[in-house]
């Protein structure tokens, strides 16, 4: 029987506009590939996630399978994607009773409309690139296959809600974080004030900065030498990850760590852009910590997932299955404080 529109039992369905902000080589692809293993390993609560549409579909399946299957990292996105899923789930809602209220828990389902774009459109289409910029060298602005970094710009503007992928390594190898951050950043500004957008001095958007590769060495060392890393009690496998409340500590160390410390710009400019009250931090990884075949738990002294390719010079293999950390939750709480 299916429940009737003001029944508490209805589903709360909420829709959002999600974009993907990042660098190339940020993990952007990645990130979205492992979303649906994500979701059916969450816990407590089960999620799960649909496609709206054939590409979204198709997506999903195509990219998820090169991780999990294959063992592979996804290619990276040319152009733009508009990609479209409903998440399933469930919330806790306060019902109101005869005698007194009541908290309940009822289905959730809210839209996603994502937005992937490569990284090298998240940079001035004037601006010239380096020939050691992997993933760049052959984005053309004006070939129309790549995409189009203004449209781009109007796509992230009217979005609720965004992720920012922020790679450390990246940072570290070429400490250009701010370079890519503030193009896009200045444009979605100069547009929001023209459409009268801006919420006095700050854009309206949530955004939920993700601290990419937590389980390359590098970045889970320092964490752990900073005593940033904790276990979720309720899960089974005892999996690093770094404290909710330490996560904006992480980015602003690891930007420091930086040859040219411009990550602690893009900190800085997150900051007088975005509300404070509209901003989280995660500290996430795709694939996760590895697990020993049969273990109960994951051991911390051998906790890395990729490795180099044993034959292929300059390639990355999975070591085993992927268990993402915090893939999930910044999609989650930016759907649930962005939906409408």
């Amino acid at each position: 029987m299916t429940a009737a529109p003001n029944d508490p039992r209805s589903p709360v369905t909420r829709t959002s506009k999600i974009g993907l902000w990042g660098a190339s080589g940020s993990g952007k692809t990645t990130y979205l590939a492992s979303l649906f293993v994500a979701a059916t390993q969450s816990r407590p609560r089960r999620w799960n996630i649909a496609g709206e549409n054939q590409e979204s579909v198709e997506f999903l399946t195509h990219k998820t399978n090169t991780l999990t299957e294959e063992r592979r990292f996804p290619k990276f996105t040319q152009g733009i994607q508009n990609l479209s899923w409903t998440v399933m789930g469930t919330t806790e809602r306060t019902v109101k009773k005869r005698f007194g209220k009541t908290v309940e828990t009822v289905p959730l389902r809210f839209r996603l409309d994502m937005l992937d774009a490569e990284g090298g459109l998240y940079e001035s289409p004037s601006e010239n690139r380096d020939e050691g910029d992997e993933g760049d060298l052959d984005i053309e602005f004006d070939d129309v296959r790549h995409g189009d970094p203004e449209r781009l710009i109007d796509q992230l503007t009217e979005c609720d809600g965004i992720i920012y992928l922020f790679d450390p390594l990246r940072e570290n190898k070429k400490g250009d974080a701010y370079r890519h951050f503030q193009w896009a950043l200045q444009n979605i500004l100069s547009r929001a004030a023209r459409n009268g957008t801006i919420d006095g001095m700050y854009l309206r958007h949530h955004l939920a900065v993700c601290v990419t590769k937590l389980d390359d060495p590098k970045v889970f060392h320092t964490a752990d030498k900073l005593r940033y890393l904790v276990t979720d009690p309720e899960d089974p496998y005892q999996f690093p990850r770094v404290r909710d409340d330490y996560a904006e500590d992480l980015f602003r160390k690891l930007g420091e760590l930086s040859p040219t410390r411009s990550a602690v710009k893009v900190h800085d400019a997150i900051q007088a852009a975005f509300h404070p009250g509209r901003v989280r931090y995660f500290a996430t990884s795709a694939v996760g910590f590895y697990l020993e075949r049969g273990a109960q738990r994951c051991r911390w002294e051998n906790f890395q997932n990729v490795v180099r390719h044993p034959t292929i010079k300059d390639e990355y293999q999975i070591r085993g299955d992927i268990n993402p950390i915090n893939v999930l939750e910044p999609l989650l709480w930016l759907g649930q404080v962005t939906s409408r």
